[in-house]
């Protein structure tokens, strides 16, 4: 139709897509010591930035790629986010997946639940055995906040209506730069406290239910009667 504005859909995978916090599971099960406890304190207090707290957590873990691809393979995955990626195909909605998480885990998971084919921008892991190295191909120097500049993303959508859905500190950048926000965690609260609007969201079915009633509702506008004479008009 014309005059339809094209949407975009961004979406976080911690806690947003999986249920839970994949990334946190797997620095919990395979650190050496129990130092990225205080990186992580450090981090939350403002004293390490987000590249440099995963650097450090990563550089700590003795895993090799091939038991870490098992270790994540039975993580469950929002019920909803199957159905979402195939609404998304049928409407020509964009998906596009970005995380601070690592591509080989999310790919894994991905994978394991039958949906290969969804793009992802998220961080990097090299491995020297069992010694991996976290690699940020898409963070942005002019922005010590993130070490994956989400928002970086929305640029090659610049016609587009940008829809991002996020839970956490991380998804800070994107939810300040997008249209319409859905939100829940601690990007929901952080949110609130600063006056930003959004829509919280339980589960990816909120999310599908809204751009499933959207549609509907720009269909049954351009299905009705334009004269105030024709049955059906208000």
């Amino acid at each position: 139709m014309a005059g339809v504005i094209k949407s975009v859909l961004f979406v976080d995978f911690d806690n947003t897509i999986t249920i839970g916090d994949v990334l946190d599971a797997v620095i919990e099960r395979f650190s050496a010591t129990e130092q990225w406890r205080d990186w992580e304190s450090d981090w939350q207090r403002g004293e390490l930035t987000t590249a440099e707290c995963l650097s450090l957590q990563v550089r700590n873990l003795r895993v090799d790629a091939e038991e870490l691809a098992e270790f994540v393979s039975g993580i469950s995955i929002d019920a909803c986010f199957s159905s979402l990626v195939d609404l998304c195909a049928a409407r020509r909605i964009p998906l596009r997946i970005v995380s601070d998480n690592f591509s080989l885990i999310v790919r894994e998971i991905l994978r394991r639940h039958s949906l290969p084919d969804v793009t992802v921008y998220a961080n990097e892991l090299l491995f020297d055995g069992n010694k991996p190295v976290a690699m940020f191909p898409h963070a942005n120097p002019q922005c010590g906040r993130c070490a994956h500049c989400k928002a970086g993303h929305f640029a090659a959508f610049a016609s587009h209506r940008k829809i991002f859905v996020g839970d956490g500190l991380s998804d800070l950048c994107p939810a300040e730069a997008a249209d319409i926000v859905f939100a829940k965690g601690a990007l929901a609260r952080h949110l609130s406290s600063a006056g930003t609007p959004f829509i919280p969201f339980a589960s990816l079915g909120d999310v599908f239910y809204y751009l499933e009633m959207e549609n509907r509702h720009r269909h049954s506008i351009a299905a009705a009667p334009t004269s105030s004479g024709m049955p059906g008009a208000r």
